[in-house]
């Protein structure tokens, strides 16, 4: 997926998940997750610097704004870490270990975009807590 996605899901895990060490390990974990889920790189397939810096702008926005809603910084930790595995460096590592194994989905346009726009609202809500989680216990 491209780094908006991955930005708001670790934000919505730093946001919902207590256990500092848990929520750190699972918005890393959640990168793979979602890389498995069909999607279109459109931020950096498209080959220009503005789609790229214009995608993760708008996962920095997202990021602030369920931090400004918790009322802490621990998303902006959380969706660092969930984009950790594509960071320069790393993300060679990672291709090149066990997790080269694991499943990255690409569909063409429309259907990658929907997926990718489906995953980032979803995860905007839930970190924002709008969609809360019945009989979860959590605030």
């Amino acid at each position: 997926m491209d780094v908006t996605p991955h930005l708001t899901t670790g934000a919505a895990l730093g946001a919902r998940v207590r256990r500092p060490a848990l929520a750190l390990l699972l918005a890393l974990l959640s990168h793979f997750v979602l890389d498995a889920i069909p999607h279109y790189h459109l931020g950096w397939m498209t080959g220009t610097r503005f789609s790229s810096l214009g995608d993760l702008g708008l996962g920095a926005c997202l990021v602030a704004l369920i931090a400004w809603r918790v009322g802490n910084w621990w998303p902006f930790a959380t969706g660092v870490a969930a984009l950790l595995p594509d960071a320069p460096g790393l993300k060679e590592t990672w291709e090149h270990s066990v997790f080269r194994f694991l499943p990255h989905s690409v569909w063409p346009p429309p259907w990658g975009i929907v997926t990718q726009v489906i995953v980032t609202v979803l995860a905007l809500l839930w970190g924002l807590r709008t969609l809360e989680t019945a009989g979860s216990g959590m605030p």
